[in-house]
């Protein structure tokens, strides 16, 4: 009886270990996580937006999607002209600025953060709405 409780300690000690549960030196280091995150805006059509996301103790990637597809890691974004990465890495600043918005735009964007060593990914959303003025529905749908 001794013996099958030792060797049921023994591998419970061998499965914490392996599924992380017992505290290691890393531990004590911080996790990344959200400091500012994107909030819902609605834009009227032709206006500059900026989705704000900040990252404490930042040790992943960080990239933005709309609707689901990435739009990638660098400060520019190939196929989105006016759309731009406003990224300042040592203050975990990752802003996306879109300008001259139009209905196109209007999405819903995620700022994703990445695993890094004893870091899980973290992501947050917002979502866009882009209002046409009555300019512009005039122009689209009015009389010539």
């Amino acid at each position: 009886m001794m013996y099958l409780a030792v060797k049921l300690f023994c591998f419970s000690i061998v499965l914490n270990v392996v599924c992380g549960r017992y505290a290691t030196s890393t531990d004590a280091e911080p996790q990344q996580t959200f400091r500012i995150t994107p909030n819902d805006i609605e834009a009227v059509q032709g206006d500059e937006v900026v989705l704000r996301c900040e990252i404490e103790h930042l040790a992943g990637r960080v990239q933005w999607t709309k609707d689901g597809f990435a739009l990638g890691f660098g400060n520019e974004i190939v196929g989105y002209p006016r759309f731009s990465l406003n990224q300042n890495h040592s203050d975990g600043v990752y802003n996306l600025r879109i300008t001259n918005t139009s209905c196109d735009d209007a999405a819903l964007y995620q700022c994703q953060v990445g695993p890094a060593k004893h870091n899980h990914p973290i992501r947050a959303q917002a979502k866009l709405t882009v209002v046409a003025t009555p300019k512009a529905l005039h122009g689209k749908y009015g009389r010539t």
